[in-house]
């Protein structure tokens, strides 16, 4: 009950955009092949589970796509998807706080597939029901969520708990929040046109930027002052 409480109060925070992107830059530095091999996994083992539930569930042709099943696979596809996602999170997490890190760590929060499968249903959701309703909700949502997967791993949350803490927290400082986002994927798009050769770089950098970085400057004292 106490770690509830202490979970729903957030803290005043502040950032900003351009330096903590440099101070990404710095920690990556030396530190690039472990989130390259890790998010080259995510990125093969994502094909794979699409192709498989693609040859039960038909998405159609380009023409004439069968937008339901799409939405079937994607949500079936979470169980297997999301422990990986949130293990790469955890390495730029693990390795901002001083731990060292192997991309084989990615496997390990699959004992959370349940919870992480359901708050990835649950952000979706409420991330399309949002977009439904004039587009701006959806895209507030769709930032506002973004720690919500970590909350779980990181601070042991449940799963509405998790959402609501990662909305309330982001609230705070939205626009710089979506900005900062919208810059690493800009980086991250940059890197894709480079003949790819740039998300080398721009990978690591977004995960350790947003999850190593902005992360624990919102949400770590909250442990320290529980």
């Amino acid at each position: 009950m106490e770690q509830k409480s202490q979970a729903s109060e957030v803290k005043a925070y502040d950032f900003a955009i351009i330096e903590i992107v440099k101070a990404g830059f710095v920690w990556i530095e030396g530190m690039k092949t472990p989130f390259v091999i890790a998010v080259s996994l995510y990125v093969g083992i994502g094909l794979l589970t699409q192709f498989i539930l693609g040859m039960i569930f038909s998405i159609g042709t380009i023409e004439e796509p069968n937008l339901l099943n799409i939405q079937i696979i994607g949500i079936l596809s979470y169980p297997v998807l999301m422990p990986l996602l949130v293990g790469i999170m955890m390495m730029a997490l693990n390795y901002t706080r001083g731990n060292s890190i192997d991309f084989k760590s990615m496997f390990n929060y699959y004992h959370l597939t349940g919870k992480l499968a359901l708050v990835a249903v649950l952000m979706y959701g409420m991330m399309m029901l949002g977009f439904k309703l004039f587009i701006i909700p959806g895209i507030y949502l769709s930032v506002a969520y973004v720690f919500a997967p970590l909350l779980i791993v990181d601070k042991q949350m449940g799963v509405w708990e998790a959402m609501e803490h990662s909305r309330k927290a982001v609230t705070k400082q939205w626009f710089k929040v979506a900005r900062l986002m919208f810059l690493l994927g800009f980086i991250s798009f940059l890197g894709f046109l480079a003949l790819g050769i740039g998300l080398i770089w721009a990978i690591p950098l977004m995960f350790v930027t947003l999850y190593g970085l902005l992360y624990p400057l919102i949400f770590d004292e909250d442990e320290e002052e529980a």
